[in-house]
C-alpha cells in the first residue's frame, strides 16, 4: 500500500490504499501518520479529491437522518393538566389554611387525651389522628395548591366516609344534628380543595346539562 519515500519522511501511498483510508479515518480510526500521508496523497490527486468528497457525501447523508414526525402533544397533556384555582383575590387558600386551623382544633384533644364523646379512649385517638392528618393536608394545599387535584380523590373518600356515618348516626339517633355540626369543617375544605383543583367534573355537568336542556327546547 506504501511506497517509501527517497528521503524517508512521509511515505506515499496509491490511490487504492487511499481510497482505504479514506474509509478508515471516515470512521474516526486513522493514525496520525495515516492522516499525514492521506494528506500528501490527496495534495496530488484530483481522483482521490472527489472520491474523498462523494465518501463525506454519503457518510453525512447516512449519519444526519430527517427526524421522524413526532405527533404534536401538547394540547394531549395540557388538557390534563389542573393548573391552580385561587379565586377572586385568592381567597380559597387563606380560606382552606382556615379549615385546616379549625380542623386541628377540634382533633388535637381527641389525639393527645383521648377524649371525645361517646367514644373510648383507642377510639377517640384513632379519630383524632385522621382529624389532624386531614388539617394537615389541607394546610399542605394551602401551601402548595399545585398539590390539590392528586390529593383529591383521597380526601373526598374520606370524608364522603365521614359524612355517610354521620348519616347513620343522626338516623339511628345517636347523635344530635347540633353534634355532627362539627363535620362542616370537613365538608368546607372538600368544597375548597375542590374549587383549587380545578372543580374536576364540572364542565361534563355543564356540557350535559345544556344538552339536555337543548332537548327539552327541541321537545317543545
Amino acid at each position: 500500500m506504501f511506497v517509501e519515500r527517497d528521503d524517508g519522511h512521509i511515505p506515499e501511498i496509491a490511490c487504492d490504499g487511499a481510497r482505504i483510508l479514506l474509509s478508515v479515518a471516515s470512521d474516526g480510526e486513522a493514525t496520525r501518520e495515516e492522516r499525514s500521508t492521506l494528506h500528501l496523497h490527496l495534495d496530488g490527486c484530483a481522483g482521490c479529491v472527489s472520491f474523498a468528497e462523494r465518501l463525506a457525501l454519503v457518510d453525512r447523508r447516512v449519519r444526519l437522518r430527517p427526524a421522524e414526525p413526532v405527533p404534536d402533544l401538547v394540547m394531549a397533556v395540557t388538557s390534563r393538566v389542573r393548573p391552580a384555582v385561587l379565586g377572586r383575590g385568592g381567597w380559597m387558600r387563606p380560606g382552606l389554611a382556615w379549615v385546616a386551623v379549625v380542623l386541628f382544633a377540634q382533633n388535637v384533644a381527641p389525639l393527645v387525651f383521648g377524649e371525645t364523646q361517646g367514644a373510648e379512649t383507642h377510639l377517640a385517638r384513632h379519630l383524632g389522628a385522621f382529624g389532624v392528618a386531614l388539617a394537615i393536608g389541607f394546610a399542605y394545599v394551602a401551601w402548595r395548591p399545585h398539590r390539590a387535584f392528586g390529593m383529591l380523590p383521597f380526601v373526598g373518600a374520606l370524608v364522603v366516609s365521614m359524612l355517610a356515618s354521620t348519616g347513620f348516626d343522626l338516623a339511628d339517633g345517636g347523635r344530635s344534628a347540633l353534634a355532627e355540626a362539627s363535620h362542616l369543617a370537613e365538608l368546607a375544605g372538600l368544597a375548597l380543595l375542590w374549587m383549587i383543583a380545578g372543580s374536576p367534573g364540572w364542565d361534563g355537568w355543564a356540557d350535559m346539562r345544556h344538552r339536555v336542556g337543548d332537548r327539552l327546547h327541541l321537545l317543545r
